[in-house]
Order: C-alpha cells, then structure tokens, then sequence
C-alpha cells in the first residue's frame, strides 16, 4: 500500500512537468522590478508584463527609455540572479494621463 505523498512535493512536480514553473519565475519578476533597478529607476519605469522570453516595461519618458536601452545587459544580469528566462527588455514610453482623459 501507498502511502498518501504531500501535496508541497506534489505541486512543484507538476508545475515544472507543465512548464509552469518558468513562467512563474519569469512573473515574479514584476514583482522585484525595484529592487532589481533600484527605487530611483523604479520611480520612472515599471515592469508591466512579461512573455516567454521577454520582459516589456513602461518608462515616463524618452531619455528614460534611452538610458534603461543603454543599461539592458546589466539589468538582464540582475534578473539572471532570480533564475527568470528573460532574454530581452522592450521598453515603451508610457500614454501621460491627460491623453487618455481626452480620449474619453
């Protein structure tokens, strides 16, 4: 007779089977967006999704983008550290609120 396995050895076993495991690493990833930057970044660009390889993150203006463009290998190196499979950074600037009031 079997005895009955618990479910934190059950659980890991099957995320890592479906590939889930990965996507949520790369996931977490938002959430340690300002610690992986650092407060200051983190004040002008937020992590705001990610896909298979690639994290996209919004800045609140061009000379943001331009110096986080600039930075990408180190910050790629730092999210290395968390074991996420990111491989790129998109960075986009992101809509000023008065642009989407006028679109109402």
């Amino acid at each position: 007779m079997r005895f009955p396995e618990r479910i934190n050895t059950i659980i890991p076993r099957v995320l890592s089977g479906l590939g889930i495991n990965q996507t949520m690493k790369n996931w977490q990833i938002l959430e340690k967006w300002a610690k992986i930057v650092g407060k200051r970044i983190a004040e002008h660009a937020k992590a705001i999704s990610v896909d298979a390889e690639n994290l996209f993150v919004e800045v609140d203006n061009p000379v943001w983008q331009s110096q986080l463009f600039l930075m990408k290998a180190k910050i790629i190196k730092k999210i290395k550290e968390y074991d996420a499979n990111i491989k790129d950074i998109k960075f986009r600037i992101a809509e000023s609120p008065g642009k989407n009031k006028e679109k109402l």
